[in-house]
């Protein structure tokens, strides 16, 4: 199970994939998109998302990049994007709980929540420049420098407080960047080269 879910008045999903550093792997992205199917149908009063002490999400998951293909990842990335896209328009408050460190499409995960509470000790990286990946970017220009609301601690209070007013958001425009980034040429061979210069400490 790569999602626990706790479910009551206000949902909890806990990422739970502490052996990938809960990076998103293609099965933990449908396993999200579920969470998301059943609470479009319940409608609970808030939904939370976690991951752990360590790790909240670890970005999009590299594992088996060798039996990947152009077409697959391109897959993979355009299911984060909906992903996201479903949180930022979801018919309850959403909240993002990062005690540990949010890396790319984890960082977008946590962007793309109403309330984006945040351990101090933790910075938000987007490394998915370095390779040419368009995840995420017109809900970062539109935040500017509010990406972060608070810090988890402010759960109690965010639960309790009213719902949150969300700026304006033009999904066709992310997706559209998205969907241009995936589709050029090469993109298995840009994410290879990064792993690599990511293993061996390079500069991306």
């Amino acid at each position: 199970m790569s999602v626990r879910l706790d479910r009551g008045e206000v949902w909890t999903a806990t990422l739970d994939r502490p052996e990938r550093a809960n990076a998103l792997s293609a099965e933990l992205v449908e396993a999200l998109h579920a969470v998301l199917d059943e609470a479009e149908a319940a409608r609970p009063r808030a939904l939370v998302l976690r991951g752990n002490a360590r790790h909240f999400a670890a970005g999009f998951d590299l594992g088996g990049l060798g039996a990947e293909t152009d077409a697959s990842l391109a897959l993979r990335f355009l299911r984060v994007g909906l992903l996201l896209e479903r949180l930022l328009a979801a018919p309850y408050p959403t909240v993002a709980v990062a005690e540990g460190a949010a890396v790319g499409a984890g960082a977008d995960l946590v962007l793309a929540c109403d309330h984006r509470l945040v351990d101090p000790a933790v910075t938000l990286s987007f490394p998915g420049s370095a390779f040419g990946v368009a995840l995420g970017v017109v809900r970062r220009a539109a935040l500017g420098d509010r990406l972060v609301t608070g810090v988890p601690a402010d759960l109690p209070a965010v639960l309790a407080g009213p719902s949150p007013t969300r700026p304006p958001h033009d999904a066709d425009a992310e997706l559209a960047a998205l969907a241009r980034s995936v589709a050029a040429p090469g993109l298995r061979r840009r994410i290879a080269a990064y792993a690599d210069r990511t293993l061996t400490k390079e500069p991306a």
